[in-house]
């Protein structure tokens, strides 16, 4: 299953219709908080790009939320580290809950969409820039308009395009219905 797609098992009947499990969360710390920042170029996002073993995407930068931080203090760190950039943080977007599957493992997030500026003016007129994670590896990050994603290179998480056009505020990605089993 693709990184868009979720996690999904048939098992057993309900009535007569089956019922599907979906992914198996063993404790709520297997639910991992981040943010999300998106600045804007006019009528465009930053936005890393992605290759995978079978798909590519796209997807705003940012990463996990430490315990005790707020969302405006992990989103500006994320920045600082993954692009060497400060930014200001600016209004929540929105919350997206979201299941999926990546290189093999299992994911649950709940994310915070938050607008962002850059406090440094002159990154705006770079059309590319180079994300670093932690473990070194890179990828680019290019400035893209919201209609130039496609099924082929989507934008993720699935449904972050309702969110930045303003047609909702809380998105739920279609696989909702998680059973929690404590060890």
């Amino acid at each position: 299953m693709s990184a868009r797609g979720y996690l999904s098992l048939r098992t057993g009947r309900l009535g007569h219709r089956p019922r599907e499990r979906r992914a198996v969360v063993k404790n709520w710390r297997d639910v991992r908080p981040q943010v999300l920042g998106v600045p804007r170029r006019g009528e465009e996002l930053l936005v890393e790009f992605y290759e995978g073993p079978d798909e590519q995407f796209y997807r705003p930068l940012g990463g996990g939320i430490e315990f005790g931080e707020s969302s405006d203090e992990a989103v500006a760190r994320e920045f600082e580290e993954e692009l060497g950039e400060a930014v200001e943080p600016g209004p929540v977007l929105g919350t997206i809950e979201n299941q999926f599957r990546w290189a093999g493992e299992s994911f649950h997030e709940m994310t915070v969409v938050r607008a962002v500026s850059f406090r440094d003016e002159t990154v705006y007129e770079r059309d590319r820039l180079t994300v670093t994670e932690t473990d070194g590896s890179r990828r680019p990050a290019t400035w893209e308009r919201l209609d130039s994603f496609d099924d082929e290179k989507p934008l993720l998480p699935a449904g972050i395009e309702r969110l930045l056009q303003g047609e909702e505020t809380h998105i739920v990605s279609p696989a909702t219905g998680i059973e929690s089993r404590s060890e």
